[in-house]
């Protein structure tokens, strides 16, 4: 007897990847907010870190220099990285 056949789709639930909050390309720069992005499902959609911001500093993004907030996870890519106010 054959196995039935299984289609998995994008909105399973199982991550077979295993992406899920491994950190997604491009960066978000806005104060007050981790600038990393992480993938949320196994789709591949990416959000925002959720992690309180402690840090702050730079980082190269293409051809220039960005001001970013960072959480402890994310803060060892920054240059100049130091505790905001």
């Amino acid at each position: 007897m054959r196995e039935p056949f299984v289609l998995l789709t994008l909105y399973s639930g199982i991550d077979q990847m295993c992406i899920v909050g491994t950190l997604a390309p491009g960066i978000f720069a806005q104060e007050g907010r981790c600038w990393r992005l992480v993938y949320l499902n196994p789709a591949g959609q990416a959000g925002h870190c959720m992690e309180p911001v402690t840090w702050c500093g730079r980082h190269k993004f293409a051809k220039s220099w960005k001001s970013v907030w960072s959480c402890d996870g994310h803060a060892d890519d920054l240059i100049g990285a130091k505790r905001p106010r």
